[in-house]
């Protein structure tokens, strides 16, 4: 389920799935999701209740896949929703495991009115030594209409990636 003009609708690919795809077909670039081991509850008013707590706890929820290999990489496009106008917390476990030092970061995410929240502010606070490029908010429920924005941002990132 997803937050849909002020409701709830189950979406077959989330908000922030859809963005993440069609930036990954403007650069063709490599992917991979952070995907909890416990999953959320079908229901969203269920699955925010407990992203609350879990934000109330500090909490460091684990994810399925092994970390990528992130030395490979110079430019690192990182997305995610915004909950409760933050980054999801098995979000901040990736990013407490990753030495994204040297790298360059783009970030996006979705969000339904808080844009970024404060997910910039805390991505740069665990990712210092990080190199920032311009970051890109979309509302969850304009990203199919945003679609050529969301390309032009992403070819840009890789442009500016490749000259920085």
């Amino acid at each position: 389920m997803n937050y849909w003009h002020g409701d709830t609708t189950n979406l077959a690919v989330g908000n922030t799935a859809r963005m993440a795809k069609i930036i990954q077909e403007a650069t063709g670039a490599d992917s991979w999701e952070i995907q909890p081991v416990h999953s959320y509850p079908f229901d969203y008013r269920q699955t925010t209740a407990e992203a609350q707590k879990e934000q109330e706890a500090d909490a460091r929820p684990e994810f399925k896949l092994p970390m990528p290999d992130l030395a490979q990489y110079d430019l690192i496009i990182f997305g995610h929703p915004i909950w409760w106008s933050e980054m999801p917390m098995v979000v901040r476990t990736f990013l407490d495991k990753s030495n994204l030092s040297g790298k360059k970061i783009a970030h996006f995410c979705t969000h339904e009115g808080s844009g970024f929240g404060g997910s910039e502010s805390d991505l740069k606070a665990r990712q210092p030594r990080a190199i920032y490029l311009p970051s890109l908010a979309i509302a969850g429920t304009q990203v199919d209409s945003s679609t050529k924005t969301i390309q032009n941002w992403a070819k840009k990132t890789i442009s500016a990636g490749e000259n920085k």
